[in-house]
């Protein structure tokens, strides 16, 4: 039997390198896992509530560098459809793709699914890669690809799932037509709805039925333009697909590359419906007129881009947000029209206490050297970044922002937005801003040592310097900038403020009641017999129990001791006892106050903070 490498020990270790779980949890999970006959270490955190889903899908994509595939733009293999039975691929919840030297590449719904494949492929004999669908077009696809036909004979593996042509339609579950359907002589199509109902082909239509176009009301959008890639008609063609889109109440725009077509997509009230099509050939224009039309123009051509604009169509405030990468099967490319998001929160709204906030606005108004925010992925330091900016741009502050994406546009701050697909990186952005008439420099977030030794430099030219980094805290983002290669000293003496922080889920106001949690007494600092309040769930929550989110934090001066620590590149353990001398509070005594209002539960701080592992 070949060895089968173990996929779920590399998602635990990437959790690990994330700050989401230690050593030490998976070492204690490893245990309990054999001791409960659990499936793996894995499985059990999933079960237990340690680990999310989310959490799982960030380290696959991110750290393992796992794709994620459309199902309506892949065929699976006959042969690797062959290597797994229907009952274990039904088991199991993946769809086999294709085989190559032994290695079998299926799809999986859901992440926390990844846990199971080291099973299945000790079964196969083979090594199991993964890759990520949505869940819904994977139900479909094993209903496709395994189930019998009506007749009784086996469904064609090779052929692409036709659609009724009245179905409504869904996120990554459009599925094209099969081959040959879809041009823009035959018409366009409607995808999958979002809901467990299912596209299908009506049993009792002809084959010329199934495939006949359907009509759609309003504006057609013709793409037959495109032959002709003149740059004025093309930007014509991208204004009328925006109005077209905004017209219907749609969301997003898509452009979904297919065999030899692209199809023109738009999400309307969360499902995906199909409006043209044109062959994959004439696709290159249209994106790049779209990347001309949000100011992406930069990254004409294959790279991968990222383009932003703000504008106004009819009594619309609009703000527009292109991206686009090459695949395999032709460019993808997605436009999301929002409204205005406004101006952001400001810190007390965040979470943030009121000596806390003081202490940070001092920082921002007179404060030099590197102001460091650090929170895991998701944990909210983007939102902590953009009211630190609005702050010192209201107290007249000059600022420049270095971002890889703009959640708010903010009056007297310039902002730049990192493309993906330039040479120039983030670290160059930001010695340019460091060297222009500026008070305050920000880069959101930190990703390279360069974009760190950029930060220093800036911070020893006088600047503040507001930067975000990921870390479970402020000790473990120093850490890792540590190891990531970081140089000590210069560092310690660069850095003057820091913050760390996690989200928390608020409980509901309308179904909160008093507990008494046995997990309350092992808070640090809780008073015995301390009562909480937990949501039951109710109409007002959808049962969930939870009313909104907030944020728990520490904040830390780098004293003198502290950087001394830091400069002789002292290990987390003494670096955090050197911050607990200097007086930082953390996160749990945050979560504390936060649970002693009544804002958030005992066993929803655990969840975040594992006091009581």
């Amino acid at each position: 039997m070949v060895e089968v490498a173990s996929i779920g020990r590399r998602v635990l270790d990437a959790l690990v390198s994330m700050d989401v779980l230690t050593p030490e949890q998976v070492a204690a999970a490893d245990e309990r896992a054999r001791v409960s006959g659990a499936e793996s270490a894995g499985r059990w955190l999933c079960d237990h509530g340690v680990i999310a889903t989310d959490q799982i899908a960030l380290a696959l994509e991110r750290e393992l560098g796992v794709p994620r595939v459309d199902l309506s733009s892949y065929s699976p293999d006959e042969s690797a459809l062959a290597l797994v039975p229907a009952e274990r691929a039904r088991a199991y919840s993946v769809l086999p793709m294709f085989e190559i030297d032994r290695i079998l590449t299926v799809a999986v719904g859901d992440p926390a699914g990844v846990f199971g494949l080291d099973s299945l492929g000790a079964e196969l004999g083979m090594e199991l890669e993964a890759v990520l669908v949505d869940p819904g077009s994977l139900a479909q696809a094993l209903a496709t690809y395994y189930e019998p036909a009506r007749d009784g004979t086996p469904a064609d593996p090779a052929g692409a799932p036709e659609v009724s042509v009245d179905a409504p339609s869904s996120e990554a579950d459009l599925v094209p037509p099969a081959s040959g359907a879809g041009t823009p002589e035959t018409g366009s199509l409607i995808a999958e709805p979002i809901s467990e109902e299912q596209f299908h082909t009506d049993p009792g239509a002809t084959e010329q039925e199934s495939e006949a176009a359907p009509e759609f009301s309003g504006n057609r959008i013709d793409l037959d333009v495109l032959a002709v890639a003149d740059a004025g008609k093309v930007a014509v063609l991208v204004s009328d697909i925006v109005a077209d889109a905004l017209d219907r109440g749609a969301s997003a725009i898509h452009l979904l590359p297919y065999k030899d077509d692209f199809f023109l997509v738009y999400r309307i009230g969360g499902r995906l419906e199909q409006v043209a099509s044109a062959p994959l050939s004439m696709q290159t224009a249209l994106v790049d007129g779209f990347k001309s039309y949000v100011k992406a123009g930069a990254s004409r051509g294959a790279g991968p881009a990222l383009g932003r604009l703000r504008t106004r169509i009819g009594e619309r405030e609009l703000v527009l947000t292109l991206s686009a990468v090459a695949t395999v099967a032709g460019h993808r490319l997605v436009v999301s029209l929002g409204s205005d998001p406004g101006s952001p929160r400001d810190l007390p709204a965040l979470g943030v206490s009121e000596a806390e906030t003081r202490a940070l606005h001092a920082m921002v108004e007179r404060g030099r050297g590197i102001l460091l925010v650090c929170a895991p992925v998701a944990g909210g330091r983007s939102a902590t970044y953009y009211a630190l900016l609005a702050h010192a741009a209201a107290v007249g502050k000059s600022v420049y922002s270095v971002e890889h994406s703009i959640d708010y546009e903010i009056p007297a701050v310039a902002q730049v937005l990192v493309d993906p697909g330039s040479p120039v990186g983030a670290a160059s952005y930001l010695a340019v801003g460091a060297r222009q008439d500026t008070d305050v420099v920000a880069i959101d977030s930190m990703q390279s040592v360069e974009d760190v030794h950029r930060a220093i430099e800036a911070a020893a030219l006088g600047k503040l310097v507001i930067a975000t980094f990921s870390g479970a805290g402020i000790v473990a983002g120093v850490s890792r900038m540590l190891e990531l290669g970081a140089e000590p000293t210069s560092l310690a003496a660069a850095l003057t403020f820091g913050v760390g922080q996690r989200l928390v889920r608020t409980t509901c106001p309308d179904c909160s009641a008093e507990e008494h949690s046995p997990l309350a007494a092992r808070i640090p600092g809780a008073v015995p017999g301390m009562v909480s309040l937990a949501g039951s769930g109710c109409s007002s929550c959808d049962g969930s129990g939870f009313g909104g989110i907030t944020g728990v934090f520490e904040v830390l001066p780098f004293t003198e001791p502290v950087r001394a620590a830091i400069a002789g590149g002292a290990q987390a353990a003494h670096l955090a006892e050197r911050a607990q001398a200097a007086g930082m509070r953390p996160m749990l005594a945050s979560g504390l106050v936060k649970v002693e209002q009544g804002l958030v539960s005992v066993e929803e701080l655990n969840r975040v903070l594992r006091f009581a592992e």
